[in-house]
C-alpha cells in the first residue's frame, strides 16, 4: 500500500507540474497587457493606449486565442526580429548581438531601443522585466505628450519623430487603440493590418507567424482584404531601410 501511495503521489505531482506549463505560457502572453494597464493607471495615460502601442511594437499572433498579443521576449536588431521563448533566451540573444558588436537593439514588450535610451535600464535583466520595460515606456510617452498635449501625436512620436515615419504609424495606432477600447472582436482586423505594415518590415515574421504570413502560405478566405503583395513588399522594404537609416544617422554604431 505504501508503494502504491508513493507512486500515486508522484503521479499527482507530475500531473500538477505538467498542467502548470500552459498556465505559464499564458502568463507570458498576457504580461505585457497587464503591465500596460497598470502603468496607464499609475501614470495617467488614456485607457488602452500603452496596450495598443505594445501590440504595434511586439505583437505576436496566438493561434489558440486567434488574437495578436504583445510578447515580452521580443528582440529586434539589424532589421530582423526574434520572438524568443523566455526571458533567459532573450537576454542570451542580446548578449550574442553585443558580442558581434551590434548595439542598435530594441527589447521587450515596448521595444525600447538600447542605443536611443542608454540609461533606461541598469541591466538586461531589468530591460526584459515587463514591469520595468512598460514603466519606462510610459514615462517616455508622457514626456512626448508634454511636448504638444496630444496623445495620438505622442503615440506616433513614440515610434519616430521623423514625420514621414511617425504619421503612418500614428494612423494605424489610432485605429488599433480605438479597437482595443471596443474589445478584442473589434480589434482583430486592425491588429492584423498593423502587424503586417509595421512588424513585418522589421523582420518580426519569425515563428510563430502572424496571421497575414499564414495567409500568404495558403489561400485567403473570401472575406479577407485583397492585399497587393508586390506593393506591400516594396513598402515593407522601403520602411525597413528608412528606419535603419534613421537610427544609424542619429546613433552611429561604433
Amino acid at each position: 500500500m505504501k508503494t502504491i501511495t508513493r507512486l500515486s503521489l508522484l503521479f499527482l505531482v507530475a500531473m500538477v507540474l505538467f498542467a502548470a506549463i500552459p498556465a505559464l505560457a499564458q502568463d507570458d502572453a498576457r504580461v505585457c497587457e497587464v503591465e500596460a494597464a497598470r502603468q496607464e493607471k499609475a501614470q495617467a495615460i488614456p485607457d488602452r493606449l500603452l496596450h495598443a502601442i505594445s501590440l504595434m511594437e511586439s505583437g505576436r499572433w496566438d493561434a489558440e486565442r486567434k488574437a495578436n498579443l504583445a510578447w515580452p521576449w521580443t528582440v529586434m536588431a539589424e532589421g530582423e526580429g526574434r520572438f524568443l521563448p523566455s526571458k533567459q533566451a532573450a537576454i542570451a540573444e542580446v548578449n550574442k548581438l553585443h558580442a558581434r558588436g551590434v548595439r542598435n537593439i530594441d527589447v521587450g514588450c515596448m521595444q525600447i531601443n538600447l542605443v536611443a535610451h542608454p540609461d533606461a535600464f541598469a541591466t538586461l535583466d531589468e530591460a526584459f522585466d515587463p514591469r520595468s520595460n512598460v514603466a519606462y515606456a510610459a514615462r517616455f510617452l508622457n514626456e512626448l505628450h508634454s511636448q504638444d498635449g496630444n496623445w495620438a501625436v505622442a503615440g506616433g512620436h513614440y515610434h519616430s519623430q521623423t514625420p514621414d515615419l511617425a504619421r503612418p504609424y500614428q494612423a494605424k495606432l489610432v485605429q488599433l487603440w480605438d479597437g482595443a477600447k471596443r474589445g478584442p472582436a473589434a480589434n482583430e482586423p486592425v491588429i492584423q493590418l498593423a502587424a503586417f505594415e509595421f512588424r513585418q518590415p522589421l523582420g518580426l515574421s519569425i515563428q510563430p507567424a502572424a496571421p497575414v504570413h499564414a495567409a500568404e502560405k495558403s489561400p485567403a478566405p473570401a472575406s479577407a482584404p485583397d492585399l497587393d503583395k508586390a506593393a506591400a513588399k516594396r513598402a515593407a522594404d522601403s520602411y525597413r531601410l528608412a528606419k535603419l537609416a534613421e537610427y544609424r544617422q542619429k546613433h552611429p554604431l561604433s
